[in-house]
C-alpha cells in the first residue's frame, strides 16, 4: 500500500484553490470592464439618438417657419443619413459589448464552478487526512490494548504456575 504525503496533497490543493480564487478575480475584473464597456456604448448610442431626435426637431421648427429652401432640405436629409450611420456603427457597438459581456460572465460561472471544485478537493483532502490520522490513533490505541491484554495474560499465567508448582 502506497503512503500519502497528506501535507503535500493538502498544498497542492490549497494551491488550486489559490490559482481558482485568481482566476475568479480576474474574469470577475475582465466583467467589469466589458460592463463598464457597453455602459458606455449605450451612453453613445443614446446620446447619438439625442442628436438625430435634436436635428429633426430643428429641421422640424424651420419648416414650420417657412424659410425653408429645397438646399437646406437636401442638407438636412444628408445629416440624417449621417446620424443613422453613426446610429447603426453605435448600434452594432452595443451589440459586440453585450457579447462580451455575456462571453464574461460564461467565463466567471466557469471559472466560480473551477473554485468550487478545487474548494471541494481540498476539503476532501483535509476529511481524508483527518480519517487517515483516525484511523492511525484508533490502530495504535488497539495496539496498546492487545500489549495490555498481553501482558495481563502473561501475569496471571506465571501466577498460575507459581500457584501450581
Amino acid at each position: 500500500m502506497t503512503a500519502i504525503d497528506w501535507k503535500l496533497l493538502i498544498g497542492v490543493r490549497e494551491r488550486h484553490k489559490t490559482s481558482a480564487l485568481e482566476a475568479v478575480a480576474r474574469d470577475r475584473h475582465a466583467l467589469q470592464a466589458s460592463q463598464d464597456q457597453a455602459q458606455a456604448a449605450q451612453a453613445q448610442w443614446h446620446d447619438q439618438m439625442q442628436t438625430q431626435a435634436a436635428h429633426w426637431q430643428a429641421t422640424s421648427a424651420a419648416l414650420a417657419g417657412g424659410g425653408f429652401k429645397a438646399a437646406q432640405l437636401r442638407e438636412a436629409a444628408a445629416g440624417s443619413q449621417a446620424l443613422d450611420a453613426q446610429i447603426a456603427r453605435a448600434s452594432q457597438a452595443v451589440a459586440q459589448a453585450r457579447e462580451l459581456v455575456s462571453q464574461h460572465e460564461a467565463r466567471l460561472d466557469a471559472s466560480r464552478g473551477g473554485l468550487r471544485a478545487a474548494e471541494g478537493e481540498l476539503e476532501k483532502a483535509r476529511q481524508m487526512q483527518q480519517r487517515v490520522q483516525a484511523q492511525r490513533l484508533r490502530a495504535g490505541e488497539l495496539r496498546q490494548e492487545d500489549a495490555t491484554e498481553e501482558l495481563a495474560v502473561q501475569k496471571w499465567q506465571e501466577r498460575w504456575q507459581a500457584v501450581a508448582r
